[in-house]
This record gives C-alpha cells, structure tokens and sequence, in this order.
C-alpha cells in the first residue's frame, strides 16, 4: 500500500503543479493587443508622415533649381542683348545682340515639357539648353518688354507642387 500511496500522493502533486501554473487570461490577451495596434499606429503614421514630406521636399527642390537656372540663365543673355525681338507659335522670343552677331533664342519644347534656350552664331545654331525642365505647358511662360525692361513670368511644377516667379530683366543699355 505504500507504493500506492506514494504514487497517489505523486500524482496529486502533479496536479496542483498543473493547476498552480496559470495561462493567459482573455482580458490579458485583449490588453496586449491593443498595446500592440496603439503602438503600431503611431509608427506607420510617423512613416507615412515622413514619405509625404520627403516627397513634398523633394518637389519643392525641383522647382526651386528650374526657377533659379532659368533666372540665371535669361539674367545673362538678357545684360548681353540689345532687344528682344518676340516669337510666334513655340517660340517665345529672341535676345539679340546689338550687332546681330549673337541670339538667344527661347521657345518650349512641348515633348520634353521644357523651356528651352538655343544660341545662334551669325544666324548658326551653337547650342541648345533646357533651362526649366518642369514646365507643364507653353502658357507657363510669358514674355514681354517695356521700352529697355524685359519681364518673365515662369511657372514650374512637379507632383502637386508648383510655383510662379516673374524675372524683371534689364537689357543692355544701345
């Protein structure tokens, strides 16, 4: 009977051991959990959050050197011209040099959606340069003069994002 005893007293050590031993409650699990989708809302927000404004960064930069090389660019040809002779169709104008020998030629290339800048030496084209490469359309940019006083207004976009600037450019005195 001892051996009976002594495995009955065995087994029932086992099962308190079973018992004592707890799982996990619901309550636990459900308190867990919302721990967890608390925490991982504030994460994807804060990554969503920084994809926006990389992108929206990323666009401003992209307007910001089309408008700045397209000012320097009409700026210097503009301080080297005599007049501007208007275009018609693409082409905006032409900066001519007071003996003709040199022009700046500024039209839109509607393929590449650019405004674009062609120099010509004695009437022979020399170069050919995108100086705005986010130019939706032709009416993004306009030119016009006023006696020695050359105005462009330039609109550059890229994504949801764009920007205007108007260039008041002086031409070289006759």
């Amino acid at each position: 009977m001892n051996t009976i005893s002594a495995k009955s007293a065995r087994i029932r050590q086992r099962v308190k051991r079973v018992h004592s031993e707890r799982g996990t409650t619901m309550v636990e699990l459900l308190v867990a959990m919302s721990i967890s989708v608390l925490v991982f809302g504030i994460i994807s927000t804060a990554l969503v959050q920084f994809f926006l404004v990389t992108r929206w960064g990323n666009n401003q930069l992209i307007i910001t050197n089309d408008l700045q090389v397209a000012s320097l660019w009409l700026g210097r040809d503009a301080l080297e011209s005599a007049n501007f002779v208007p275009g018609a169709g693409a082409v905006y104008g032409t900066l001519n040099w007071a003996d003709s020998t040199h022009q700046y030629r500024y039209s839109y290339d509607v393929s590449a959606g650019a405004l674009v800048r062609e120099h010509f030496e004695n009437s022979i084209l020399q170069s050919t340069l995108q100086v705005a490469r986010h130019i939706a359309n032709q009416g993004d940019v306009a030119f016009s003069t006023s006696g020695e006083l050359l105005t462009v207004s330039i609109t550059s976009s890229s994504g949801n994002e764009s920007e205007a600037v108007s260039l008041k450019l002086a031409l070289r005195s006759r």
